[in-house]
């Protein structure tokens, strides 16, 4: 039986228990230049920037599979950077703080680019990251993913064009 790795999803709630080789599969029809043109599972450790997707299984703390969605199609949630922690042994702590600020900062990157229209459109958006949980870390993930999104809202446009 494959060993159970998640993926924490700190600042939301987002739903699902990953498995390894689940959490690596992408089934969504990409163009070209790697943008979701048609909807499929998207598992958490292939996700890209831009992708966006909507959880597929009620409001936990951890993910592996999500649907991923054309950004023009409702969605809840963004992945709007792909960054890494830097630890080299796992607490949890430190993980989550060193994840909270390499998203902090592609936040602030993003938002000081946004347009007021675009600025409207997502003020009730809020951020959230994916980061390895300690099933992951000792598999050797250090990915995380900044997200922004909301659990209760749907967007239908990229925050990246």
């Amino acid at each position: 039986m494959p060993s159970i790795i998640t993926r924490t999803i700190a600042g939301a709630a987002l739903g699902g228990v990953a498995i390894w080789g689940i959490a690596g599969v992408d089934d969504t029809t990409r163009d070209d230049s790697g943008v979701i043109v048609e909807e499929g599972d998207l598992g958490v450790f292939v996700t890209q920037i831009g992708d966006c997707f909507n959880p597929q299984d009620g409001a936990t703390t951890s993910l592996s599979v999500t649907t991923g969605v054309p950004c023009t199609d409702p969605h809840h949630w963004q992945v709007i950077f792909k960054g890494s922690v830097t630890a080299t042994e796992f607490e949890e702590v430190a993980i989550s703080n060193e994840a909270t600020l390499v998203c902090k900062n592609a936040v602030d990157g993003l938002t000081a680019r946004l347009t007021r229209e675009e600025a409207l459109l997502y003020q009730n958006a809020y951020t959230a990251n994916l980061q390895p949980t300690k099933e992951s870390f000792e598999q050797g993930d250090r990915a995380v993913d900044c997200l922004v999104g909301s659990d209760t809202e749907l967007y239908s446009t990229s925050l990246l064009d």
